[in-house]
C-alpha cells in the first residue's frame, strides 16, 4: 500500500468526499471556473481509496472508462496538480465517503485539510444512482427493488462501491470518520437541496470555507444529472460495448463503414425501456431504514434534513408491513466493494 504521510505538502488542500448523487459535480464545476482552485481534468481520482490497489471491482458491472482515470500511484496523483502553482488543490472523490478507511489516508496525508460532504435525501440519492447505472448500462434488473434485493450478495460478491444504492445513504458512520480526525472548523457540511433552491447561498457558503475571494461562476447548469431521462437503455450489454468499447468493438469501429455504424446507433437508441419510477412504499419503507439515525445525523452536521420527506409516514409504512428497524441498517462499507453482513433493507420481519 501507499504511505500516504511522506511530502505532506505535496498532497491538495481540499477534498470533497461525497456523496455520489448529491451534487459533487455540480462543485466540481464551479470550483473549475475560479482562477485560484486547481482541480484537476480528472473529476475523481480516488487515490485515497485505491492507492497502491487495483481499481476495477472483482465483480460485476463497471464503468471501465471510469477505473481507468483512477489515481493508484503517488507520483500520477502528484502530477495531477504539476502546474497549480500557488492555486488551491482540490480532490473531488465521492468514493472516499464510503470507504472507511479513505479519512485516515486523507489525515495522514494532510492533516490540516478542508473537507466538504453533502448529502442528499438518502432515498432520492439511492435511486438516482440506480437510474445513471441504468442510463450507463451497468445495471441489469429493470426494478428497483430487485436491485436492492441484490444488493447484498453483489457487495459480498466485489462489485463496485456504486452499487450499493442503500448502504451508502447511511451518513452517519461514514461521516464520523472525518469528525472523529479532522476538527469542526475543517469540515462544511452542504445539502443537495439547497444547492436546488438557493445556488449563490452555496457558492458563497463554499467560498468563505476555503477563504477564496467571491467571483461569478455558472450555477444553474445541470451536470450529470438524472432526473431528465427520456429513456433507459433497452440492451444494457450493447450500452456498455458502445459507451466502453474493448479491443473487438474499436476493430469493428474501423472495418465498418461510418454511416451504417451511425444507423445501428440509432436502431439501438430507439430501443429504449421507460424510466422507472420511485414507488411510494419502496420509498417509505427505505426512508425508514434512515430514520434511526436522522436527529443524530441533523445535530452532527448542524443540517436541517426536514426537507428529507416525512418521517411520520415512513414510521407508518413501516408498521403496517411489520418491519422491524433494529438491527436492519446498512452500516456502511468497510473498503469499497466490501460490506459487513446485513439484512436487505426492504425485508419484513418474519421473511427469510
Amino acid at each position: 500500500m501507499t504511505d500516504f504521510s511522506r511530502c505532506t505538502q505535496s498532497y491538495p488542500e481540499f477534498y470533497i468526499v461525497g456523496a455520489a448523487k448529491s451534487g459533487t459535480t455540480a462543485l466540481w464545476s464551479w470550483l473549475r471556473q475560479h482562477k485560484d482552485v486547481c482541480l484537476p481534468d480528472v473529476k475523481e481520482p480516488g487515490f485515497f481509496s485505491f492507492g497502491g490497489v487495483d481499481a476495477a471491482p472483482r465483480a460485476g458491472h463497471f464503468d471501465a472508462n471510469y477505473v481507468a482515470l483512477i489515481t493508484v500511484t503517488a507520483a500520477d496523483y502528484k502530477m495531477l496538480y504539476a502546474g497549480a502553482r500557488d492555486k488551491l488543490r482540490g480532490d473531488v472523490s465521492p468514493v472516499y465517503l464510503t470507504d472507511a478507511g479513505a479519512a485516515a489516508r486523507i489525515n495522514q496525508a494532510r492533516p490540516d485539510a478542508k473537507i466538504i460532504i453533502i448529502l442528499r435525501d438518502p432515498v432520492r440519492r439511492a435511486f438516482s444512482q440506480y437510474l445513471h447505472h441504468l442510463r450507463d448500462g451497468l445495471e441489469n434488473l429493470h426494478k428497483f427493488e430487485d436491485a436492492l434485493e441484490a444488493e447484498l450478495s453483489r457487495m459480498q460478491a466485489g462489485w463496485s462501491w456504486g452499487h450499493g444504492y442503500a448502504a451508502n445513504g447511511h451518513y452517519l458512520e461514514q461521516i464520523k470518520s472525518y469528525t472523529r480526525l479532522f476538527a469542526p472548523g475543517q469540515i462544511l457540511f452542504l445539502l443537495y437541496e439547497d444547492l436546488q433552491t438557493d445556488a449563490p447561498r452555496s457558492w458563497q457558503m463554499l467560498c468563505e470555507f476555503l477563504e477564496l475571494a467571491p467571483c461569478e461562476v455558472r450555477l444553474n447548469e445541470r451536470v450529470n444529472a438524472t432526473v431528465n431521462l427520456s429513456g433507459v437503455p433497452a440492451f444494457p450489454a450493447v450500452e456498455r460495448m458502445i459507451r466502453m468499447p474493448g479491443k473487438l468493438q474499436r476493430v469493428l469501429k474501423r472495418l465498418m463503414p461510418r454511416d451504417l455504424r451511425e444507423k445501428i446507433r440509432q436502431q439501438i437508441n430507439g430501443a429504449s425501456r421507460r424510466v422507472p419510477a420511485l414507488g411510494d412504499a419502496t420509498a417509505h419503507i427505505l426512508a425508514g431504514q434512515y430514520l434511526p439515525e436522522r436527529a443524530a445525523l441533523a445535530r452532527l452536521t448542524g443540517l436541517d434534513l426536514r426537507c428529507w420527506g416525512p418521517a411520520a409516514s415512513a414510521t407508518r409504512v413501516l408498521r403496517r408491513s411489520g418491519y422491524r428497524r433494529a438491527g436492519r441498517r446498512h452500516p456502511g462499507y468497510q473498503y469499497p466493494g466490501q460490506r459487513p453482513a446485513d439484512h436487505h433493507p426492504l425485508k419484513p420481519s418474519g421473511q427469510s
